[in-house]
């Protein structure tokens, strides 16, 4: 329920501010069989509304505390662990899709800085870091999202 309404706060905020142009999580055609993973669709979903609502704050200008999109990794965390559970029953890019995210969000810890000054640093290497592994975890959180 928390995370339900949190996306929807993030969506319609989301939807006022004209993010049309920045890239989406967008779900995968599910075939015939449906989604080998139901009971986490939901979740999945949302937690990918708000890393696309991250993706439309990473435009090199400050971002209040709470707008934090570091504060969006636990809920990542949290959804790959239960996802992670139940692995056997996704493909095999799914399941890589998985390590994958792990290690981007390991990445991504000394990114904070960066993530409150909206994408942007000072700092060069952080710069380039952070946003590969932001780029690397959206990329490979859309992977596991669809194959889920």
């Amino acid at each position: 329920m928390r995370y339900s309404a949190i996306a929807l706060a993030f969506l319609l905020f989301g939807c006022s501010a004209g993010t049309s142009s920045l890239p989406t999580i967008t779900p995968a055609v599910t075939s015939a069989t449906g989604s080998p993973l139901p009971d986490l669709q939901p979740r999945l979903d949302a937690i990918g509304v708000l890393l696309t609502d991250c993706a439309a704050r990473l435009r090199g200008e400050p971002v209040a505390p709470a707008d934090n999109c570091s504060h969006v990794m636990p809920d990542v965390t949290g959804v790959i662990d239960e996802v992670e559970k139940q692995a056997a029953k996704l493909p095999p890019t799914g399941q890589a899709a998985i390590s994958e995210v792990r290690r981007q969000l390991s990445e991504i810890v000394p990114c904070e800085p960066w993530f409150a000054a909206g994408g942007m640093s000072e700092d060069g290497q952080l710069n380039a870091r952070c946003k590969k592994a932001w780029d690397a975890l959206y990329k490979g959180y859309n992977a596991v999202r669809n194959s889920a």
